[in-house]
């Protein structure tokens, strides 16, 4: 007996007539809906010939202008709304988050790099929520004392470095984002960059953002791409995703297997992956799994933003003397000639922290941030953006929007002390750390850092261009580039405030 001879006729075109009038809504509704302006699509591959490869946060903010603060891109296979707006990125990912915080999957390093399963890339949902409580644990309140003191220890460390081989600062300064990494995650000690970890884990980070690259890699854009045989003319490509998943897999076990080791020998300094193991002796195969991804990702998620940011606070000071002379009298007045900062007094020393403000602003670590996607079909002032579509924030874009943040190529730490009430100028760090429910959950641990590194050097230090042969200063260049923006390569002087630093460097 089917179901038709148990329902009556009437019920039978009841529901053929709802079901009828619900189809035609659905596509009278998409008929009706327009997709966001954009670039002209040629047929079949769309805009994938329009999307650089190097600096694509200049091109999209310059679509931006011409489109407005919503923008529609196509690429075979995929849709990609770009967003220039503060106000759409506040509406659709802060205000709508609980249909925007997905993550698509790239092929290049979620799937073929094993990059999926890491916090800051993985999908959203319960394994996503789970990560997001380790690293809330692992970085709550109760911890900030004891993550505070390590900090202060590698600072302390890091001052005598500047000191003693200011030459080197390029490699001190990633010691010390490198050094407060591990030590967090695998309460692991790191003397030089030499370390096998540090090396691995630089080494990760950036064939990481060399795949992610907006056009870097073409099977990012033709999917079916990853099909081709690796004999294939052209196909070398392969060959590198394969050392690249070796990399990345090495990542995410030798730490944990280095904190494993020390457990066992009763030595292990306490970190949040010695909480993990011991607080979870019968861990299943899953668990292991995850916790060996999250403690990871402490170090693949924070580190390399912390160095851009840090290299660029000593860019600007080589290019802006004035700020840093404000900064040094604000210092002097407020804590005493050579005394370094703690953090209760970051209150206090409102000059610094508009130079912080002014750093994520200038360079933002991540020009476009790492891209949402909608899990189903919405609409936004009458346009439709499909289930599915890639969300990408042109973070560059909205921190250098003349109308938000004047003069936005200057480095002004003003704008954020004259112009508290006037809606311009806002604090940059909402569109540093990610959005709704992907906010990056190490956002502390980087400010914390930034803000001791900012005040401790400058408290002790005066940063200055460096000279030639003959005396004449070298000019930097000030450009950013990379998927972490990081400046080029450039040497700066990096000199004793005082005669007896040395003696106001705390005992390491």
């Amino acid at each position: 007996m089917s179901i038709f001879d148990e329902m009556s006729m009437p019920h039978v075109l009841l529901g053929v007539g709802l079901l009828t009038f619900l189809l035609y809504r659905q596509v009278i509704r998409r008929l009706t809906l327009r997709l966001p302006p954009g670039p002209r699509r040629l047929p079949i591959i769309g805009n994938a010939l329009q999307i650089p490869s190097k600096s694509s946060w200049v091109t999209f903010a310059k679509w931006g202008e011409i489109y407005g603060g919503i923008v529609y891109l196509s690429v075979p296979g995929e849709t990609m709304i770009l967003l220039n707006s503060p106000e759409i990125v506040n509406e659709l990912l802060e205000k709508r988050s609980a249909i925007y915080s997905d993550r698509p999957v790239q092929i290049t390093t979620s799937e073929l790099m094993g990059f999926g399963p890491f916090l800051p890339v993985c999908g959203y949902g319960s394994y996503h929520r789970e990560g997001r409580r380790i690293m809330a644990n692992g970085l709550s309140s109760r911890k900030a004392a004891e993550i505070r003191h390590l900090q202060q220890q590698k600072m302390n460390r890091f001052l005598g470095k500047l000191l003693h081989t200011p030459e080197d600062l390029w490699s001190h300064i990633r010691w010390f984002i490198a050094s407060i990494s591990f030590g967090v995650s695998h309460g692991y000690s790191v003397e030089s960059l030499d370390d096998p970890l540090v090396r691995l884990a630089e080494r990760a980070n950036s064939e990481y953002c060399m795949a992610a690259e907006p056009g870097a890699f073409l099977v990012n854009i033709i999917p079916a791409l990853r099909y081709v045989p690796e004999w294939f003319p052209g196909a070398g490509w392969k060959q590198k995703m394969k050392a690249w998943r070796q990399t990345t897999e090495s990542l995410r076990d030798e730490p944990f297997e280095y904190v494993k080791e020390q457990l066992a020998k009763g030595v292990a300094k306490p970190s949040i992956t010695a909480s993990l193991i011991e607080e979870n002796p019968n861990r299943t195969e899953e668990e292991d799994r995850l916790f060996r991804y999250m403690s990871s990702s402490i170090y693949s998620a924070g580190a390399d933003t912390t160095v851009s940011a840090v290299e660029a606070f000593f860019l600007a000071m080589v290019l802006y003397p004035e700020v840093q002379r404000k900064v040094h009298n604000e210092l002097d007045t407020i804590l005493g000639p050579g005394h370094l900062a703690d953090w209760e007094d970051l209150e206090r020393l409102t000059y610094v922290q508009a130079v912080i403000f002014e750093i994520y602003r200038w360079n933002p670590v991540a020009p476009i941030g790492l891209p949402h996607r909608v899990v189903q079909d919405d609409v936004y002032e009458g346009y439709h953006i499909p289930a599915g579509a890639t969300i990408l924030v042109n973070n560059w874009g909205i921190l250098h929007n003349p109308a938000l943040y004047p003069d936005p190529f200057e480095f002004k730490p003003e704008r954020y002390l004259q112009s508290k009430d006037t809606g311009l100028n806002p604090d940059p760090r909402q569109f540093a750390f990610g959005y709704g429910r992907r906010v990056c959950p190490g956002r502390g641990l980087a400010e914390d850092s930034i803000f001791i590194a900012v005040a401790s050097v400058l408290a002790l230090f005066e940063i200055s261009k460096a000279l030639n042969a003959d005396g004449t200063p070298i000019e930097p260049d000030p450009t950013f580039d990379g998927f972490i923006g990081h400046p080029q390569p450039f040497r700066a002087r990096v000199t004793p405030r005082f005669p007896n630093v040395e003696r106001m460097i705390p005992a390491l």
